[in-house]
């Protein structure tokens, strides 16, 4: 299973899981993917791939957990992004 794949696997776990948790378990998933790759440039990409699923997932997609994962997706595309 590639990052990208196990990562949304766990996401996509998560959003039938409703405690406290939830937000550092998805944190944890992308700290994970993040480190599945040495570049920043690829560290992108994979969080794109990640964002893109999730929007159209109907499960996750318009959820708090699917608006939880966009941001947190954007902020470090953006924080690489000022890096590479």
């Amino acid at each position: 299973m590639t990052p990208v794949r196990r990562c949304l696997h766990k996401v996509d776990h998560l959003s039938a899981v409703s405690d406290s948790t939830v937000a550092s378990r998805v944190d944890a998933a992308l700290d994970e993917l993040e480190q599945a790759y040495r570049r920043p440039s690829e560290r992108i990409v994979a969080l794109e791939a990640v964002l893109q699923e999730v929007c159209r997932d109907y499960r996750t997609g318009g959820t708090p957990l699917g608006r939880f994962v966009q941001v947190s997706v954007e902020r470090r595309q953006e924080r690489l992004a000022r890096r590479a």
